[in-house]
């Protein structure tokens, strides 16, 4: 083999080495995704409500799972796009996740058409949706905790260690946070924290 062959070859082994290193990134980018790099700090006297918050270091979203609304209706979480969006899982049989859903509730009516959206999804396995509905209505809770995992493809999909549990999303559906135990969602930290998120520049 002469040298003009040889480095022919080279030549070719070398592009082929490059465009492998670029798929290889591509890959890397798409199933870890991009370094998140603005976070709003979460206030001290926040933060002590949860078990353990969970930064998330690369943006991921919440994958392709459908759930029902409260008007009956099969919903994704790309209809939630355009706004941040809290979501909170919780159970009529988890005594926790029950006593939250009213600060949820004000906590959603505080910051109502100013870009953040607040939905509670149950993940009951044993009752209907109209069960759920009526748990609600009883106790004076809003629909916004009437959503309803009925076939259980958010708990396949979604990470969560027990309840009550709360993702932060942001405006493009990429989870942020995620919030392991109850708060009282509607004080003032959690409103402060709320707030600089809504003020902060989009990526």
């Amino acid at each position: 083999m002469n040298k003009q062959k040889l480095f022919r070859i080279l030549s070719v082994l070398g592009a082929i080495f490059a465009i492998m290193g670029v798929i290889s990134y591509v890959y890397t980018v798409k199933t870890r995704g991009e370094v998140i790099q603005h976070r709003v700090e979460i206030p001290k006297e926040f933060s002590k409500y949860f078990d353990r918050i969970l930064a998330r270091q690369r943006y991921a979203d919440m994958g392709r799972a459908t759930f029902m609304s409260p008007e009956n209706r099969r919903v994704n979480w790309r209809m939630f796009d355009g706004d941040y969006l809290l979501v909170n899982f919780w159970a009529t049989w988890c005594a926790p996740c029950v006593l939250e859903l009213p600060s949820l509730g004000r906590l959603k009516k505080q910051f109502e058409g100013q870009g953040l959206n607040v939905i509670s999804i149950s993940i009951d396995a044993t009752r209907s949706h109209d069960d759920i509905k009526a748990f609600l209505s009883n106790r004076g809770i809003g629909e916004f905790a009437a959503y309803l995992d009925d076939v259980g493809e958010v708990q396949k999909t979604t990470y969560m260690r027990g309840i009550p549990t709360s993702y932060l999303l942001d405006r493009r559906g990429r989870i942020l946070y995620i919030f392991e135990g109850d708060a009282v969602w509607d004080s003032s930290s959690s409103f402060s924290f709320f707030k600089e998120l809504l003020n902060q520049k989009s990526e």
